[in-house]
């Protein structure tokens, strides 16, 4: 006589297996957490000295210098009279380029050198039409490298926001052109 067996259905396997790769995942991962922290020891506090300050022209600030990094980008310092006096003052301020503190934080300008005595009083500036301001310059402005006349215009421009520049030099005049900062 044969036995048989009763007809039950079997489970599948599949939930089981799904448990226990969650398990075993679950531990790997566990572990891994564990064992990454090893052999790091802990430290203090490492004094650096102060942190870097710079100060950078909010909506509303008129009269803005902009010099040029070591890399050649415009760089934007304040004027520290707030709002500045007029465009002629803030002109000036740039064509005697960047001061002690600006120079030690690596600011230059790509303007020539200009000697205030001999030169000053022959730089200024002038409208010279609704939303056009002239710029006189007492050198070649023609000659100038592109980072010099935006270094010109977006000073200029800072006083007057919106408004066009004309650069007027005794070789040429070159504009209108607005700051593309």
């Amino acid at each position: 006589m044969t036995r048989t067996r009763p007809c039950i259905p079997a489970r599948p396997r599949t939930a089981a297996r799904r448990r226990t790769a969650a398990a075993a995942t679950a531990a790997l991962l566990l572990g891994a957490v564990v064992l990454t922290g090893c052999g790091i020891k802990p430290t203090g506090v490492i004094e650096s000295g102060a942190a870097g300050k710079v100060v950078v022209p909010g909506p509303g600030t008129k009269g803005t210098v902009y010099f040029v990094t070591a890399d050649g980008r415009l760089f934007p310092v304040p004027d520290r009279d707030q709002p500045s006096q007029s465009a002629a003052a803030i002109l000036v301020k740039l064509l005697m380029g960047p001061d002690e503190e600006a120079r030690a934080a690596g600011l230059e300008t790509r303007l020539p050198p200009l000697d205030i005595k001999k030169q000053g009083a022959s730089a200024g500036t002038s409208m010279l039409s609704d939303d056009t301001i002239g710029v006189g310059l007492p050198f070649k402005v023609g000659t100038l490298s592109e980072v010099a006349r935006r270094q010109l215009v977006c000073t200029i421009a800072s006083t007057e926001p919106g408004y066009k520049v004309v650069l007027l030099g005794p070789d040429a005049d070159v504009g209108p052109a607005r700051c593309d900062f």
